[in-house]
């Protein structure tokens, strides 16, 4: 276990997205991650489905880098496992501060990191909160980790609840308004799949858009006087789309934050 240079503890949707991004970008090799996993036939599952070196508690209590993708409730439970005092420390936990990482796992070599679930296709949206003890060669490691599965954002960690609410939670409310315009395509006479394929290929194409132009720019665009897309502007403005969306951020931010406290941060 010599070549272990990460030591990943829990491989769930986010986790298993990251792994997959490292492998696939080539950052690093299957032999050089192994995986930890409290269930030995899980941990052997995982082993297999990525290639990668399953590791024992004794391995994993003497690695140099933990990336934590475990559920923040699960914590308490790993603290113990990982703690050492030399090692790096890669978080994917949301609400769990690096302070309160640090304290727990005995390091103040910390970073937190919320990718989202883009990292799955290689196109995240990562923030990157470190704290002032992590070494220069973790942050390098933490933007090349995360490089290879979208853009990184380094934000100030008081800033951190906000990007969650953003950034993290976002794909889901877009979800929401996806399979709302398909409802709305189906009220209007389309066929369910034709309707969804639709209302997919929209989203697409804008953000591909939105890549040059700014929102507002787009929509002007669209809206031609007197057209429909106004019309149904007008629509979503007297059902004050705006303010759901910007209210839905607000409440995921305060939710995230909420998490911290809960846990004593």
């Amino acid at each position: 276990m010599s070549g272990i240079r990460l030591a990943i503890v829990g491989a769930g949707k986010m986790g298993g997205a990251v792994l997959q991004g490292a492998l696939r970008a080539e950052v690093l090799q299957p032999d050089e991650i192994g995986i930890y996993h409290p269930n030995p036939r899980r941990l052997a599952e995982l082993a297999e489905r990525y290639g990668v070196a399953a590791l024992d508690d004794d391995a994993l209590h003497h690695a140099e880098r933990v990336l934590l993708a475990v559920k923040p409730q699960s914590f308490e439970g790993v603290a113990p496992l990982v703690a050492q005092r030399n090692a790096s420390f890669l978080s994917l936990m949301a609400g769990v501060t690096a302070r309160t990482i640090a304290r727990r796992v005995g390091s103040q070599r910390v970073i937190r990191a919320m990718p989202n679930l883009g990292a799955s296709l290689g196109i995240s949206a990562t923030a990157l909160a470190a704290l002032p003890e992590a070494t220069a060669e973790d942050r390098s490691m933490a933007r090349t980790l995360f490089g290879a599965v979208g853009r990184v954002y380094e934000v100030r960690e008081d800033l951190f609840d906000a990007f969650t609410g953003l950034a993290g939670s976002g794909p889901a409310f877009v979800a929401v308004v996806a399979e709302a315009l398909a409802d709305g395509g189906v009220r209007a006479g389309l066929d369910r799949d034709t309707a969804r394929d639709l209302a997919r290929q929209v989203l697409l194409a804008t953000s591909r858009l939105l890549e040059t132009k700014r929102p507002g720019e787009l929509k002007d665009e669209v809206a031609s006087a007197g057209g429909t897309a106004i019309a149904g502007i007008r629509a979503l403005e007297r059902h004050r789309l705006r303010f759901a969306l910007i209210d839905a951020v607000e409440q995921a931010t305060e939710r995230a934050a909420a998490l911290s406290e809960e846990d004593g941060a």
